[in-house]
C-alpha cells in the first residue's frame, strides 16, 4: 500500500490540476489502483478548496480507481508541517508519499519512485532501516510554462545526501519524498513543534541519521512557483537571487542557522539511540556537535564545519557562512 499524503489550505485556484495528475498515474502489472490511496487534509480553508476536494471524492467513489480520503477533523493548524503530520497520522502504508497542492505528477512518479525505493531496500537488504528517496523537479510558472527542466541544476545543488550536507542546507524537496514504513514510523513520534525548519528537511536529516536518503536524479513533478508559495525558487547566483540574499543579510542568515542548530538538537534528542545504532559514534558526535553550535563562538563553528564537512553548497555560500557564523 502507498499513501499520498496531501495538504491542502486556499488552494482552488491550482489543485483541482494536483489531484487529477495523481488520479492519472500509470501503474505496474504487479501494481493495482486499490493498492494506492490519496489522503487529503483541508486546513481550514476560507475558498472553496473543500468544496472542490469533495466533488473529486464523490467522483471517485463511484469508479474504481485511486481512493479518495479526506480527513474533515474541523481543527486547523496553520501550519504545513502540522498539516503533514496530522495526516502521517493517518497512515499505516508501507510507503508515504507527501503531495503539495499545486503541482502537477509526471504520469511515472509513483511507479519510478516506487521502483527506485524497492531497489535500495534490496540492495540494503533490511527493510527496518529507514529510507527516503526524492527526485529532481521540473519547475513552471503560474500558467504551466517551463522554467527550468531541473531544481538541481537552478538551484546549484550538490547531489549528495550524506548527513554532514543536510543538515545545512536542505536538498530534499517534500512534495518529491517517499518514505518507507520505518521513516514513516519514525517521523510520527516528532511533534511539529519540532520542525522549525521546513518539515521535510526536518524528515531529511531524521533519515540520514538514523538511516538513508537517496536521490533519484529525475525530474518527476512540475514544481510551480507563484505569488503565494510558501517556499519559492530562484537561479541560484541570479541578481534577483543576489539581491534577496542581501537584503536579507547577516542577522536573517544567523537566525536561520540557529533554527537548524535547534532543529538537530530537536532530531538528536529524540532519536539519540536509533542514531547510534545505525551510524555509531561518528554519526552521533556530528549531530553532537552541530547541535550545540548556537553555544559556541564563530571560530570553533568554524573548526565544526571543517571537521565535519558541513558546508553549503557553492564558493560564495561557503564564503558567506564562515564569515557570518
Amino acid at each position: 500500500m502507498i499513501d499520498i499524503l496531501l495538504a491542502a489550505y486556499n488552494g482552488a485556484e491550482y489543485i483541482g490540476e494536483q489531484i487529477e495528475s495523481i488520479l492519472d498515474q500509470e501503474l505496474t502489472v504487479d501494481m493495482k489502483l486499490k493498492d494506492i490511496r490519496l489522503i487529503i487534509r483541508d486546513d481550514g480553508s476560507s475558498d472553496n478548496t473543500l468544496e472542490l476536494i469533495r466533488k473529486y471524492k464523490e467522483k471517485q467513489e463511484a469508479s474504481d480507481g485511486i481512493q479518495i480520503i479526506l480527513a474533515e477533523d474541523n481543527e486547523p493548524t496553520g501550519r504545513p508541517a502540522a498539516n503533514f503530520q496530522k495526516l502521517l497520522a493517518m497512515s499505516d502504508a508501507d510507503y508515504v508519499m507527501f503531495s503539495d497542492q499545486d503541482d502537477i505528477w509526471n504520469s511515472r512518479k509513483v511507479i519510478l519512485t516506487y521502483a527506485f525505493m524497492k531497489k535500495k531496500e534490496e540492495e540494503l537488504g533490511d527493510k527496518d532501516t529507514p529510507v527516503l528517496v526524492h527526485t529532481d523537479l521540473r519547475v513552471i510558472n503560474e500558467t504551466g510554462e517551463k522554467i527550468s527542466d531541473s531544481f538541481y541544476e537552478m538551484q546549484k545543488l550538490p547531489e549528495d545526501d550524506s548527513l554532514n550536507h543536510l543538515l545545512i542546507q536542505n536538498t530534499v524537496t517534500g512534495c518529491t519524498m517517499m518514505l518507507n514504513k520505518c521513516a514513516a514510523n519514525m517521523l510520527k513520534q516528532a511533534p511539529a513543534s519540532e520542525m522549525v525548519l521546513q518539515h521535510d528537511q526536518y524528515a531529511a536529516v531524521m533519515t540520514a541519521a538514523t538511516g538513508h536518503v537517496y536521490l533519484l536524479p529525475m525530474p518527476l513533478i512540475s514544481y510551480r512557483q507563484h505569488g503565494d508559495n510558501a517556499v519559492g525558487a530562484m537561479e541560484a547566483g541570479s541578481s534577483e537571487d543576489i539581491k534577496r540574499r542581501t537584503a536579507s543579510g547577516k542577522s536573517k542568515f544567523r537566525d536561520d542557522m540557529e533554527l537548524s542548530y535547534k532543529q538537530a538538537e530537536y532530531i538528536l534528542n529524540r532519536y539519540r539511540g536509533a542514531i547510534a545504532a545505525a551510524g555509531g559514534n561518528e554519526r552521533l558526535a556530528m549531530m553532537e556537535d552541530y547541535a550545540a553550535l548556537s553555544e559556541v563562538s564563530p571560530s570553533v563553528r568554524r573548526k565544526v564545519y571543517k571537521k565535519y564537512g558541513i558546508y553549503k553548497s557553492g564558493g560564495v555560500k561557503k564564503i558567506v557562512q564562515k564569515l557570518w557564523c
